[in-house]
């Protein structure tokens, strides 16, 4: 799954070496929904267990617990974009560097009731280079990361689909026309900002038929 996402934040790994998935998480009842990445990274398998926040809380390094609940209060207080690098302790005992993203939006009535995100496994990065190369490389994707997350949620509205083939259909495109995501994110979002909703149809659609 390394290669769905854009090469800015990966420039060190192979295809393949990165376990990655996406996620969504409801703040009222501390339920989460992960993909097959997200349940790898953390050493289980799809219904072996019931995602939750306090779960994946547990499963953080001692030292990583605290930032990460800061992140999720300040997510919950006031919607917005924050990332974390952080480790995380699967199953076996075994230490995972791991980089996370989440997005929180307000909901129906305007509180935030919910976030979506994706979390990568960079330990075989930062084990081939030093960690600071590894966040470099982070830090140069989150500049990117709020139109991906535009891109997304148009996609999402026009098609009635879920954050996560909207994020698919998005990276299909992607490597379909060898163009970074960032900047096929960029292009969606201006055309809607500059009237042109058809067009945005139009390529949405066609990301959608374009085969994988």
């Amino acid at each position: 799954m390394t290669s769905e996402f854009d090469t800015y934040l990966f420039p060190l790994v192979a295809h393949g070496a990165c376990p990655s998935g996406t996620f969504d998480l409801h703040f009222g009842s501390g339920r989460m929904d992960w993909t097959e990445g997200v349940y790898e990274i953390h050493g289980f398998r799809r219904h072996q267990i019931v995602p939750t926040v306090k779960l994946m809380l547990a499963h953080q390094h001692p030292e990583d617990r605290e930032p990460l609940q800061r992140l999720l209060k300040k997510l919950a207080e006031k919607d917005g974009q924050l990332a974390l690098l952080h480790r995380v302790i699967d199953t076996r005992g075994r230490q995972r560097q791991v980089f996370s993203s989440f997005n929180a939006a307000p909901g129906e009535h305007g509180r935030v009731e919910t976030a979506t995100g994706f979390m990568v496994d960079l330990t075989r990065s930062m084990h081939e280079e030093t960690r600071q190369t590894a966040e470099d490389a982070i830090h140069g994707a989150l500049g990117h990361m709020a139109v991906i997350e535009q891109a997304k949620g148009i996609i999402m509205a026009l098609l009635s689909v879920s954050g996560e083939t909207a994020f698919g259909i998005l990276t299909g495109q992607s490597q379909h026309t060898n163009t970074k995501l960032h900047i096929l994110a960029a292009n969606l979002v201006n055309a809607i900002e500059a009237g042109n909703g058809a067009a945005v149809v139009q390529t949405v659609r066609g990301a959608q038929r374009t085969p994988s």
